[in-house]
């Protein structure tokens, strides 16, 4: 295993200064010297003894410190977060109403209010993606009676909804794509014609195969024959 040595030479080469914590040692007096930096004199140490009591009072390379032995911190932490509010990557600031502004805030995570009418949708911020649901919309004269949805682009209002919308009935017969159902016999396709006429009379496969037909109920006798 090696060993380590620390700078050393004779009394009359020892610099006149040296970097703070550099330790040197003059090999014909036998003194130890620490640095203390630029322009500044060495400190002297005449014995073993003597640099280990002044060792004793410097800190590990690995050791730590409480926030107020750090001299400035509460400054230094107050300025670094100054730097990273309302900044890309940093931190959301507070308006005066202790909310964060919505310039800060992605459109997809915004407000949404419920409001009475329209004077209060009005008087709302506007930003793109703001929605409002205006429980008296009549002011817009787009909207008859009771309330409407909106959503604002930035700068305008857009209705997207009315709430009477979810009240609407719609007939069978205004529904686009809606299924046959047949509300009379004669409906069906198969049906061979119109009932007027053919009473008493009963709906067979006719002979074809193809279709249906009405024919007449034999109503004579029945006779099984003898043997």
């Amino acid at each position: 295993m090696g060993t380590i040595q620390i700078k050393r030479g004779l009394k009359a080469n020892l610099p006149s200064e040296a970097p703070a914590g550099a330790l040197l040692y003059t090999t014909d007096e036998k003194k130890f010297y620490i640095g203390n930096g630029e322009s500044k004199a060495l400190t002297a140490f005449d014995n073993a003894q003597q640099l280990a009591e002044y060792l004793a009072t410097k800190s590990d390379v690995g050791h730590t410190h409480t926030s107020a032995n750090v001299t400035d911190f509460a400054t230094a932490v107050d300025n670094r977060i100054a730097l990273q509010r309302g900044q890309n990557n940093g931190l959301a600031s507070l308006d005066g109403n202790g909310k964060i502004p919505t310039t800060q805030i992605p459109s997809v995570f915004k407000d949404a209010y419920v409001v009475d009418d329209i004077a209060a949708r009005d008087a709302l911020e506007k930003f793109s993606g703001l929605h409002a649901l205006v429980i008296d919309a009549t002011a817009d004269e787009t909207v008859e009676t009771g309330g409407a949805e909106y959503v604002c682009d930035g700068t305008q209002w857009i209705k997207i909804s009315e709430l009477k919308d979810l009240d609407m009935v719609i007939d069978w017969e205004n529904i686009q794509g809606r299924p046959f159902v047949p509300q009379n016999f004669t409906d069906l396709a198969d049906c061979p014609g119109e009932l007027t006429g053919n009473k008493g009379k009963i709906l067979v496969v006719n002979e074809a195969e193809d279709g249906l037909e009405f024919t007449t109920v034999y109503m004579g006798d029945v006779d099984g024959g003898t043997f």
